[in-house]
């Protein structure tokens, strides 16, 4: 095994002949204090764990105490010095000291903070016979991609220079600097700590640090009035994004993370972020991100974070802030789709769907004029995600991202002095390939219409106001019926939305939507439409910001599948989540929808309930691969039966739609779009 070349350390006595012949006067400005003892050279190298051969990048080399040692250890060493008087006697310091390592040592003079890979392309090195370019040399690297940065770094910008090179080198793989105890002790600090702050957040992005020994001032010259102390920094193979995201692994599906890199753009937001709350980190948070969060709330963004909003920044995790800046990243490109603009929307962010209307027949009411008949639509939806959890008191928990789509369920009211009259019609929507309203009408088949939504809804609304009286309810379907598809809780919503218009009971959205929640948890989505969180049962909403206009197929199954024994099948499969994803965890998911990215929505649709679907209903395998084979992206949405496949264009939603329909295992497929909601959406009141 061959040797590493032999090296002389420098020693106090060399030291100060060397600054006496050189004139040499350590400035603070520069941050210039030599160390003097080789076994202190000796214990930061030892403990950066240097070996033969690694390629070792140097800030600050100065006299070239610590780049005599790395040499020692058979490192080859890239120095960066900014002062030209040292960068020019460095080479003859390292020659008559370890001049069997001269080949190993690379010297370049730039301000460490404008230093770039570029720099490092084809060096010379310090050694005699360095009029060979690297390129020329077969013992040497073409390019030096530095692993290890070990440096004695002047205590003035430590931090920046820190946080510059682990930007700038993606291949340093870990730190061992030497920086004022104070800085280290700031760089070491976890969330809560007294001395915790930007530099330890900042740091964190890139990975862990950790206290090493402390080094006495009594080891440099000029002696410092401070203490130092040795900080290993290992840079994390996860990026931080990724750690957001797989840090709830429990929450999420394997694969739903985003891979690679975060951009340079994240980093700078991420970043700004950590600036702006800790400017007054006495404040509560709610009130030091304020300006921060404009135009949404600081208070929902935070509390979608899973974040206290009276909390300080000295609790936050270097994933907290990244999870909050890439949520009001996404939550802002969202309403850039938004119409019409929040600036003309009212102050609660409330009110009632456009194609909610009164239809004036004549007469009165005892309240006086009014009218006797109102109409109003709710939409159809499919699930973008749908992450179940255990049963609790007979109900599982849920996690939802619901999106409506351009089917419609309308329903129409009118006042009678007593009794209901219940009248369902089917009509296809436009598109539709091998509609027959058969299917969904034997589907309806059996069922009480003393138990259909609509009626129960204005029951609801009837006893919140007081009215007493009849009423004839007509449905128009266009939903398929037990498809997954909310088709009946659509009815409940817009039977809800009708009712109150024709009792002017005057209840708010919200007061609508906890009434629906008694008749189902996919009703209160029915009020909302567009694109919206749920939780709990999926009854409890957060509107969001509207989802590209993508287009997609459904294909609509021939038989159905009773929801009940979907999530029999699911309890019995043991799969059920521990823990479920918030709106943080989805951030993921909103980008891809907002940007209309299909390719991201492929890794990131989830349905916990499709597994037991199709083990229920093998035969919708079928049209799945169908779909794939046409280059769609297919899932079931809900329970079940209708599988959805998405599409980029309207051209290939027609095509599709057509080649599904000739499936033996499909009733008729209906090619459609995402609908945003009618709904003013408010940024500062997002959160419901």
């Amino acid at each position: 095994m061959e040797e590493n070349p032999a090296v002389t350390l420098l020693t106090p006595s060399v030291i100060h002949r060397l600054c006496r012949q050189l004139d040499i006067r350590p400035t603070k400005q520069l941050g210039q204090n030599f160390v003097t003892e080789p076994s202190a050279i000796r214990k930061i190298v030892r403990e950066a764990g240097i070996k033969a051969g690694d390629q070792v990048l140097e800030v600050g080399p100065g006299l070239g105490s610590l780049t005599l040692g790395l040499l020692e250890a058979g490192a080859c060493v890239t120095a960066c010095e900014i002062d030209p008087r040292l960068a020019r006697f460095l080479p003859a310091t390292i020659l008559s000291h370890a001049s069997g390592a001269a080949g190993q040592m690379y010297l370049i003079q730039k301000d460490a903070l404008k230093l770039l890979p570029a720099d490092l392309v084809g060096l010379k090195s310090i050694a005699p016979d360095a009029e060979k370019t690297v390129s020329e040399r077969e013992d040497l690297s073409r390019e030096f991609s530095p692993e290890v940065l070990v440096s004695n770094l002047p205590y003035n910008v430590a931090v920046p220079v820190l946080l510059h090179l682990f930007a700038a080198f993606p291949s340093l793989k870990r730190a061992l600097v030497m920086v004022q105890k104070e800085v280290a002790l700031r760089l070491c600090a976890t969330p809560g700590s007294k001395v915790y702050g930007v530099p330890s957040v900042k740091i964190a992005w890139y990975g862990k640090a950790r206290m090493g020994s402390e080094i006495s001032r009594r080891v440099f010259y000029p002696q410092p009035n401070v203490d130092s102390a040795l900080v290993e920094i290992t840079r994390e193979t996860k990026t931080p994004v990724r750690r957001v995201f797989e840090g709830r692994q429990s929450n999420l599906a394997p694969g739903t993370a985003p891979a690679g890199e975060p951009t340079e753009e994240e980093r700078q937001a991420v970043f700004k972020l950590i600036d702006q709350a800790f400017a007054s980190r006495r404040k509560m948070l709610r009130a030091g991100l304020k300006s921060w969060a404009q135009p949404l709330a600081a208070a929902p963004l935070l509390q979608a974070c899973g974040i206290d909003p009276t909390a300080r920044a000295e609790n936050l995790s270097v994933e907290h802030f990244t999870a909050l800046a890439r949520l009001r990243g996404a939550l802002l490109s969202g309403f850039e789709n938004s119409q019409p603009d929040p600036s003309e929307q009212n102050a609660s962010g409330e009110g009632a769907p456009q194609d909610c209307e009164n239809l004036p027949v004549g007469g009165e009411t005892s309240t006086g004029k009014s009218p006797l008949k109102a109409r109003a639509s709710a939409h159809g939806k499919i699930n973008l995600l749908l992450a179940a959890g255990e049963a609790e008191d007979g109900y599982h928990r849920l996690s939802i991202v619901f999106q409506a789509v351009s089917l419609k369920e309308t329903v129409e009211i009118t006042l009678q002095p007593e009794g209901f009259d219940l009248e369902v019609s089917f009509s296809a929507p436009p598109g539709a390939v091998g509609y027959d309203s058969s299917r969904d009408q034997q589907a309806m088949s059996g069922l009480d219409p003393q138990n259909n939504l609509a009626i129960r809804a204005f029951v609801l609304v009837s006893a919140h106001c007081g009215y007493e009286g009849g009423a004839q309810i007509k449905i128009n379907k266009q939903v398929p019926v037990a498809a997954g598809m909310a088709g009946g809780s659509a009815d409940g919503a817009a039977a809800l939305l009708a009712a109150n218009q024709v009792l002017q009971a005057g209840l708010s959205l919200g007061e609508l939507a906890e009434l629906g929640a008694s008749l189902g948890a996919d009703v209160p989505f029915g009020l909302y439409g567009g694109t919206s969180f749920a939780d709990r049962r999926g009854d409890r909403i957060t509107p969001l910001p509207p989802a590209k206009p993508l287009h997609l197929v459904v294909a609509v199954s021939p038989e159905t599948l009773p929801t009940p024994k979907v999530f029999q099948q699911f309890d019995q499969s043991g799969v059920a989540s521990t823990a479920l994803p918030t709106i943080a965890d989805i951030t993921a998911l909103l980008e891809a929808l907002y940007s209309g990215n299909l390719d991201a929505l492929a890794k990131l649709i989830r349905n916990d309930l499709q597994a037991p679907a199709l083990a229920l209903l093998p035969q919708l395998e079928a049209t799945i691969e169908t779909a794939k084979e046409q280059e769609a992206i297919p899932f079931i949405t809900g329970s079940g039966p209708s599988v959805i496949c998405l599409v980029d264009s309207a051209e290939k939603a027609e095509e599709l739609a057509a080649r599904l329909a000739q499936l033996e295992q499909v009733a008729y497929t209906l090619p459609l779009t995402f609908s945003a909601s009618d709904i003013e959406l408010a940024r500062k009141q997002w959160l419901a």
